[in-house]
């Protein structure tokens, strides 16, 4: 990337006051980071699994960008493998998405598959999509900060496999963190992620080298001319994705409301007309019982 030739000359990210206009709530910014500083990925990543960093013995982005070829539709979310036998999928979701969960669903499955036709079986890598949002994404879900989800028995929760799964990291939910979350340093990151001003982010980066490193980082980019249109490109792209798509199913929606109103009134009279039916059937029965025991008793008087 070519430095800017003014601000940033004097500027630097010990110095930064005020907004920072690309957070890592960018996705292009995120992915950029977290392929470059593999400390901060390590340190992301457990405190997404809950593990200590001393279990961590190989982490690779298998999905890097190059920022002077990022072209507006490039894939955002992280691949990575974790140890040569995990996979893991992280993703920022940060416009309302009303498909998240089958989209979700499809990309975990995705990942999941991840061996050859005619290979063994046991080959396959666990796989976990982590989504870190602060969108509702699960209408009428409970108000979580973290939430897993996994493969349970519905009557016993009997856990199927721990191989496959989704987590959701809600920012907006800090409140409700548990000791654990706390423990796994997820609330930390949670406001680095949320961190809108440099003065917040230092704050929060004192004494943790990884995070000072994320932070030079994100100064790079943002005071680097070509890199930032690079990044607002990519910002109203999605946007107006977004505001495309949102628009879309609502036109949709508004298109074939009458309709479903109609197909819906129709079933439920149907509905009213089988219970109609049956109670009618039910009157039935009883007089052609009532009937059967008149004609017993007419013949007994024979």
């Amino acid at each position: 990337m070519s430095k800017s030739k003014n601000k940033s000359q004097t500027l630097t990210y010990e110095t930064a006051t005020g907004e920072i206009e690309f957070t890592l709530m960018s996705d292009m910014m995120f992915h950029y980071v977290m392929q470059q500083s593999e400390k901060a990925l390590t340190g992301l990543v457990c405190a997404l699994k809950g593990i200590s960093p001393d279990y961590v013995k190989n982490i690779l982005v298998v999905n890097p960008i190059d920022l002077n070829n990022a072209g507006k539709e490039t894939i955002m979310d992280i691949k990575l493998t974790l140890n040569n036998n995990e996979i893991l999928n992280i993703e920022l979701q940060v416009y309302p998405d009303k498909y998240w969960i089958s989209r979700s669903i499809l990309y975990l499955c995705r990942a999941y598959d991840n061996i050859g036709n005619g290979e063994n079986y046991s080959l396959i890598k666990p796989t976990t999509l982590f989504c870190i949002t602060d969108k509702e994404l699960i209408p009428k879900a409970p108000k979580e900060f973290y939430a897993k989800y996994r493969l349970t028995n519905l009557k016993n929760h009997h856990l199927y496999t721990d191989k496959f799964g989704i987590n959701v990291l809600q920012l907006n939910h800090t409140d409700l963190a548990t000791k654990e979350d706390i423990s796994n340093n997820l609330v930390y990151w949670a406001n680095l992620f949320k961190a809108t001003t440099w003065e917040e982010f230092k704050n929060l980066a004192q004494n943790h080298p990884d995070i000072e490193e994320v932070g030079n980082l994100i100064f790079e980019l943002n005071y680097d001319n070509q890199a930032k249109e690079i990044l607002e490109g990519q910002r109203r792209y999605r946007e107006q994705m977004n505001s495309q798509y949102a628009a879309g199913y609502t036109d949709a929606e508004e298109k074939y409301e009458p309709e479903l109103a109609r197909k819906d009134a129709h079933i439920n009279e149907l509905r009213n007309e089988k219970t109609e039916l049956r109670q009618r059937n039910a009157q039935l029965e009883d007089e052609i019982t009532e009937l059967k025991a008149k004609l017993l008793e007419l013949e007994k008087n024979k």
